[in-house]
């Protein structure tokens, strides 16, 4: 019984271990995404792209763009007929309860065979134009 014991006040200590350094991630994650934005900032005044830090490695700025899930019925439905119209039945299937990372997913994919047979004009039906932000990155 004793060995059982002692085995839960040694879970219980490790539970509390993990507890603190969960909630120092948090910290630290949210100076990190400050510090990324402030650098964001910087680099646009600047009007860099990349910087190689001698030591240290690379950082650099790269645009993207994602979509939004439609909001009303009437997009949600003009989305879901061009899905089935133009992919087939079983792909509207596997995207009714469509969410944001699988919807960017689809239309960056569309975007790119859009762009190959010289679309220009790509929309998709019930989406919203992309928003474009840009985000940092680091290596080595």
């Amino acid at each position: 019984m004793q060995e059982f014991l002692d085995k839960v006040k040694e879970m219980w200590e490790h539970k509390s271990v993990l507890e603190g350094i969960k909630e120092d991630l948090k910290v630290e994650s949210a100076k990190f995404e400050a510090l990324k934005g402030d650098v964001l900032k910087a680099m646009e005044a600047l009007e860099l792209d990349k910087q190689h830090l001698p030591g240290l490695g690379t950082v650099y700025r790269q645009k993207n763009f994602s979509v939004e899930t439609p909001k009303t019925i009437e997009s949600k439905e003009a989305l879901f007929k061009w899905i089935s119209d133009n992919k087939g039945r079983d792909v509207l299937r596997s995207m009714i309860s469509i969410n944001s990372q699988t919807l960017n997913s689809f239309y960056k994919s569309e975007l790119e065979v859009a762009k190959e047979t010289g679309n220009i004009d790509f929309a998709l039906p019930g989406i919203e134009a992309p928003k474009l932000y840009w985000t940092i990155g680091m290596r080595k």
